[in-house]
């Protein structure tokens, strides 16, 4: 059968993605992909700031099978989750949720529903657990539980945010509030390297028409290969034999590192962890003035530890079960656990010192 008669259909783009092929361009990647790219350079920064964002905290007794980074995660992505404890399942689950009823006098939510962590495949599975959670109506819960037997605990719920809301009950997740700044980071290292490359020597070169520019393009493929072995020209097509394209000041490499160091230390700000400041200076600096432009991140990372406390607090007031988060040790700068070491967390609380009564200890 003709492939005209097949009507619209999905290719399969594995084969090519394995071969090394560049999709958008159709060449190998060896040749579009010579240098440090845009994209793949905010691949590696979206995954620090994810890990950044995923250790900041840590989870104690959660009775679930899930780690603290698999919560953390959720949040990274989605931004609010739920807490509830299915009867039917016989087992509490952490899950993104949305309105399903009305809202209070504070615009808070009464009722929602779960929704599934990802939607859009069409398996039959999928399906049946996006209609079951969908009949869920779970009651949130915003206060601790003083008497037993006050709430339901099978048909409540406990709603859990990253930080403090604005004026909606939804908030931005992380990964989409930090993307811009990530791709204005992942922009430095290239320009970076074109600068250096501006450096070397590397001309444009006047042609008369389209072919002889493939002639030089095919010539000197790629920037770095013609500066690594000696090869001046790249085609230029105009009726001048030189075009400036910037007012001809070429600034440092360094200072692209700078700017990137900069914008590192903003995305670390917005975490609370602490860090150099947007301003460092190149010369040695005393260890008041690195204090002061660090600033006070600290409320940034206690906004969060509060909300997550707080919503343990309201958990183990209504089931028992005495979860309870802390900062990441290597955060606080301080062994909290008593192993001597700062750079390391036991996740399952047998040696946090937190009790099982919802960190009454810590309040």
């Amino acid at each position: 059968m003709s492939s005209r008669n097949r009507g619209p259909y999905l290719p399969n783009l594995e084969p090519f993605i394995q071969a090394g092929v560049d999709l958008k361009t159709g060449l190998p990647n060896r040749i579009t992909n010579g240098g440090p790219c845009k994209e793949n350079i905010k691949a590696q920064l979206r995954i620090i700031d994810e890990q950044d964002a995923v250790n900041r905290y840590v989870w104690y007794n959660l009775p679930m099978d899930l780690p603290s980074q698999e919560v953390e995660r959720m949040l990274y992505y989605k931004g609010q989750l739920c807490f509830y404890y299915d009867k039917d399942l016989e087992q509490f689950y952490f899950m993104p949720y949305a309105l399903d009823g009305t809202i209070d006098f504070y615009g808070r939510y009464n009722t929602v529903h779960p929704v599934p962590m990802t939607s859009g495949t069409d398996d039959k599975n999928e399906k049946a657990k996006a209609q079951y959670l969908a009949e869920k109506k779970l009651k949130c819960i915003y206060g601790m539980q003083l008497e037993e037997g006050e709430v339901d605990p099978e048909n409540s719920c406990v709603l859990l945010h990253d930080r403090t809301k604005q004026l909606s009950q939804t908030i931005l997740p992380r990964a989409q509030i930090q993307d811009p700044l990530l791709d204005v980071m992942a922009e430095c290292i290239p320009y970076m390297r074109t600068c250096l490359l501006a450096g070397s020597g590397i001309k444009g070169i006047r042609v008369t028409d389209a072919d002889q520019a493939d002639s030089v393009q095919d010539a000197a493929r790629g920037m770095k290969h013609a500066a690594l072995n000696q090869e001046p020209w790249i085609a230029l097509e105009g009726s001048v034999e030189m075009q400036e394209l910037t007012d001809g000041a070429t600034l440092k490499a360094e200072e692209f590192m700078l700017a990137l160091q900069s914008l590192d230390n903003f995305r670390l700000s917005t975490y609370g962890i602490d860090n150099g400041g947007l301003f460092e200076k190149k010369a040695h600096e005393l260890q008041s003035e690195a204090d002061l432009n660090g600033g006070p991140v600290g409320l940034v990372l206690q906004d969060g530890l509060a909300i997550r406390q707080n919503f343990c607090n309201i958990v183990n007031s209504i089931w028992d079960l005495g979860i309870w988060c802390e900062p990441a040790q290597n955060i606080m700068g301080m062994d909290n656990d008593g192993d001597g070491a700062v750079d390391e967390d036991n996740s399952d609380g047998a040696n946090s010192g937190v009790e099982n009564n919802g960190g009454s200890d810590n309040e």
